[in-house]
């Protein structure tokens, strides 16, 4: 399995979603043959994820403030997509945020790398309309565990 050795693109990714969650939050847990995932379409963009931690300060009456991280947070923010109410993927994100469960996402590049996701779906909103655009739909999704990222085959 290889990594990126240059740019790669966004174009021709794919963003799937699963209402079962894995056995086991790892490769081979998100890959196992049990989960279906259902392909969300017409994304124009996808939230940003990684890890970021806030930096926290103890200031002492005297003496120097001391830093330190706290919690890893994964990520949140919105997929934003046509509005195409039939979409199988669509539909089961607007189920989603009507529900409290996890979820899981995939998403596949053009050279194959593989990010997995758990997430829950906090908004499923029309974007706000104007003159000459297309209708667009946005999900809302906050990611819950770090994310899973299987490397080019």
């Amino acid at each position: 399995m290889a990594a990126h050795t240059g740019i790669a693109s966004f174009t021709d990714t794919t963003y799937a979603i699963c209402a079962t969650l894995p056995a086991t939050y790892d490769a081979s847990g998100y890959g196992s043959t049990t989960l279906t995932y259902t392909t969300i379409g017409k994304v124009e963009s996808f939230a940003t994820y990684g890890s970021k931690r806030s930096v926290n300060a103890f200031k002492p009456i005297n003496g120097t403030t001391e830093y330190f991280k706290g919690s890893p947070e994964y990520g949140n923010g919105e997929i934003v997509m046509a509005d195409v109410p039939a979409d199988a993927g669509q539909v089961i994100l607007k189920a989603a945020e009507a529900s409290a469960n996890h979820y899981s996402i995939k998403i596949t590049y053009p050279d194959t790398e593989t990010h997995y996701l758990d997430v829950i779906v906090s908004g499923w909103v029309m974007a706000q309309a104007s003159e000459g655009t297309g209708m667009k739909r946005t999900a809302t999704i906050n990611i819950c565990r770090a994310p899973i990222i299987v490397a080019a085959s």
